[in-house]
């Protein structure tokens, strides 16, 4: 019998390009993000999508920040007018740099990226980000929480990650329980409830969600989970 070896299909990796390169005088013009030399586009094949990415830039103290404009594109018709801006925000290494960007399909921008959102600070997301990737993660797991396709993956190399973060109204954290019976909580109400959207691989996403209460403790919602 003659032996075959089976090979994964790699993921599609997306093209990247100076914009000057990629975009014409007119479609420049017409941007709103009014986009410069310095600047790249990542085009992907199976996505309707593009991104317009600037260099990641090390905050001080801080952590890695870049911001990426989505373009909607189809047929080499580009349409600025649904644009959108997102930031994402990554760890400072040992090094003091920042992670390289993920160019796969599937994976961009990176494990090590977190999509922080307009209204919540750069220091309220790493906090949130770091909470839910150095505790909450590692603790629920150990808690042995079912995660339906992580439990059900174990040999799954994809890493488990925190792909956006973003606070809301700290009442949002409060269990049924609490809502029903609100005698119960008077002295120890929720200050912050963050939300933390968890991806693995493409087209599975787990929220996690928890909140800060006012004797410092941080709760874990749907859970009996307390870090104090």
């Amino acid at each position: 019998m003659i032996p075959v070896t089976l090979y994964e299909i790699p993921y599609f990796t997306c093209d990247v390009a100076p914009v000057v390169q990629v975009l014409s005088a007119s479609d420049l013009a017409q941007s709103v993000a009014r986009l410069k030399d310095g600047k790249h586009l990542v085009r992907c094949l199976t996505r309707r999508q593009a991104f317009v990415s600037n260099q990641a830039v090390v905050i001080p103290g801080k952590a890695c920040v870049f911001d990426a404009m989505t373009i909607n594109w189809e047929n080499r018709a580009w349409n600025f007018v649904d644009s959108e801006v997102r930031k994402y925000a990554a760890r400072i290494n040992s090094k003091g740099q920042c992670p390289e960007v993920d160019y796969r399909e599937e994976f961009y921008p990176g494990q090590h990226w977190t999509e922080i959102y307009p209204e919540t600070t750069l220091e309220a997301s790493m906090e949130i980000k770091n909470l839910a990737e150095l505790s909450g993660i590692a603790l629920l797991r150990k808690a042995g929480l079912p995660w339906g396709k992580y439990k059900r993956n174990p040999d799954d190399q994809a890493k488990l990650h925190v792909a956006a973060v973003h606070e809301v109204k700290a009442e949002q954290c409060l269990d049924e329980g609490d809502r029903i019976w609100p005698l119960v909580w008077p002295f120890n109400k929720p200050t912050q409830c963050y939300h933390a959207a968890m991806v693995r691989g493409y087209g599975y996403v787990e929220w996690m969600v928890f909140a800060k209460y006012q004797d410092g403790s941080i709760r874990f919602k749907g859970t009996s989970y307390i870090i104090a």
